[in-house]
């Protein structure tokens, strides 16, 4: 085995991870920054864009939702996010202030008691703090972002 030509393709393999890493941060960094300000129509029509290429065959209608999920595409994609992925709106908390009702994350703003499978709760149909903020994460955490890095930008936008 010849040492310095395995040390030079180790250096030069970890030298490329980290510039395509880089490169790669950079851009999803920016995108971030562009979820983070978008109003509530571009984080609408972005939302509803993802949801389409992460789950294009599916059914939605096995959902049963009920008509204040109709109410606008806004909420919509709300609720399609929180029965998908439930799991990723239990980390944060809700920002309106809905604690008084029980709720102890955002996940209990779309899912009665936060579960997925069951009842839904139709807080978040009225509130677009709830559904903005379910948006937010899902686009984010389709980026790649962090738990830490979302619950921040959360706080900015919302904590005010």
């Amino acid at each position: 085995m010849n040492t310095p030509k395995t040390i030079f393709l180790i250096v030069l393999f970890m030298v490329g991870i980290t510039l395509t890493g880089a490169a790669f941060s950079a851009e999803s960094e920016k995108e971030f920054g562009k979820i983070m300000k978008m109003k509530e129509k571009e984080l609408t029509s972005r939302a509803k864009e993802a949801l389409r290429k992460k789950y294009p065959e599916e059914n939605w209608e096995q959902y049963k939702f009920p008509k204040y999920v109709y109410t606008s595409d806004a909420v919509q994609a709300g609720y399609k996010i929180a029965v998908k992925v439930p799991d990723l709106l239990a980390k944060f908390p809700c920002y309106c202030f809905c604690e008084e009702m029980g709720h102890k994350n955002l996940a209990y703003c779309f899912l009665e008691k936060g579960v997925a499978g069951g009842k839904l709760d139709d807080h978040a149909s009225t509130c677009n703090i709830c559904f903005t903020q379910a948006m937010r994460a899902f686009l984010w955490n389709e980026l790649g972002a962090t738990d830490q890095e979302m619950l921040k930008a959360m706080k900015e936008i919302y904590d005010k």
